[in-house]
C-alpha cells in the first residue's frame, strides 16, 4: 500500500541530493550554510547506505556533477527513492524526518527543546502569545499588525 506523502518526500530528497553535489565544490561558509551542508550530508548518506548502487540514483548524481539534471533522470530516482521507501519503512521515517528538518532550517525554523522554536525570520502570531528573549534585531510590533503599504502600479 503507497505511504501518503511519499513521492513528495521522494522529490524533495532528490533535489536536495543534486543540490548537495552541486556545492561541493563551493562549502558555505557561516553557521546557517553549515548546518544546511550537514543536513545534505546525512541525507546523501542515508540515501547512498539504503538505496546503494541504484542506476537512476547514480545518474542523478552524475548529472547534477556535470550541471544538468534531465526530467526523466530526476523521475527515476525519485520513483527509485519512494519503491525503496515503500519497502523499508524505518528508511521512509528518517528520510522524511532528514526532509523536514532541511525544510525547516530553510524557512528559519530550528527546534530548540522540548516544543521550542527559534525563528531566523519574520514571526506572526495569530493566537497565543510569542515570548521574545536573547538577541533581538529590526522591529518589534504589538497589537494589531501594522497596515501594509498597498503595492504600487507602474
Amino acid at each position: 500500500m503507497p505511504i501518503p506523502g511519499l513521492e513528495l518526500v521522494a522529490g524533495a530528497a532528490v533535489g536536495y541530493l543534486v543540490r548537495k553535489v552541486r556545492r561541493v565544490g563551493s562549502r558555505a561558509d557561516g553557521e546557517v550554510d553549515r548546518v544546511l551542508d550537514e543536513g545534505m550530508d546525512a541525507l546523501h548518506d542515508l540515501v547512498s547506505g539504503v538505496v546503494g548502487d541504484d542506476p537512476a540514483v547514480n545518474r542523478l548524481l552524475e548529472q547534477a556533477g556535470d550541471g544538468e539534471v534531465t526530467e526523466r533522470t530526476t523521475r527515476r530516482a525519485t520513483d527509485a527513492i519512494a519503491d525503496t521507501a515503500e519497502e523499508h519503512p524505518d528508511f521512509a521515517d528518517e528520510l522524511a524526518g532528514l526532509v523536514d528538518r532541511l525544510q525547516r532550517h530553510e524557512a528559519g525554523l530550528v527546534q530548540h527543546g522540548d516544543g521550542g522554536v527559534a525563528a531566523g525570520r519574520d514571526v506572526r502570531a495569530e493566537t497565543g502569545g510569542v515570548v521574545v528573549g536573547g538577541d533581538v534585531s529590526g522591529g518589534v510590533t504589538t497589537g494589531p499588525h501594522p497596515p501594509q503599504p498597498e503595492p504600487r502600479e507602474g
